[in-house]
């Protein structure tokens, strides 16, 4: 008995000490925006390209270069370099894409750049980085009528607590 608490108390030591990892998207709701009048603020715009226009002046107000997109129904931007450490950096790219006319998903895709040159994706996002990525980019996106709604896993502790 006295193992198992033992163990048990283990476990809830290391796993309160382990790092918050998150995936590596956020998602946004199109709301109304500065571009409608009052009388249309309630109508959830299904324009294609008036959605793309507010993505892309949300990530410049944040800071963020637009660059070409691999498709055209996404929005990318430059690398932009976040930490560094002694044998590597972190690099950010972003690319921002509407899903389905009322939503909005945004793609971070963190890159470990080594001093030789070498890259590789990292496969989540810790908190920290996640903060500093996102802090600027949730206002900017709030400005054009893009509400943060967050992760699916968000969405579903929130449904499940009855936040």
């Amino acid at each position: 008995m006295m193992r198992l608490l033992s163990v048990m108390a283990l476990l809830i030591l290391i796993s309160g000490c382990s790092p918050r990892l998150s995936p590596l998207y956020r998602d946004y709701e199109v709301t109304a925006g500065e571009t409608q009048s009052e009388t249309d603020a309630a109508i959830i715009p299904d324009d294609h390209a008036e959605v793309m226009v507010r993505i892309r002046a949300a990530l410049e107000a944040a800071g963020w270069q637009v660059s070409e997109a691999v498709t055209p129904n996404v929005i990318a931007v430059a690398s932009r370099k976040f930490r560094e450490w002694g044998i590597y950096s972190i690099e950010v790219d972003l690319e921002v894409a509407p899903v389905g006319g009322n939503y909005v998903r945004l793609f971070v895709h963190p890159y470990r750049i080594y001093f030789t040159g070498s890259k590789r994706k990292i496969p989540y996002l810790r908190g920290s980085l996640a903060r500093s990525v996102l802090k600027d980019l949730h206002e900017a996106f709030a400005e054009q009528g893009l509400e943060h709604i967050g992760t699916a896993q968000t969405r579903d502790r929130r449904a499940l607590l009855g936040d």
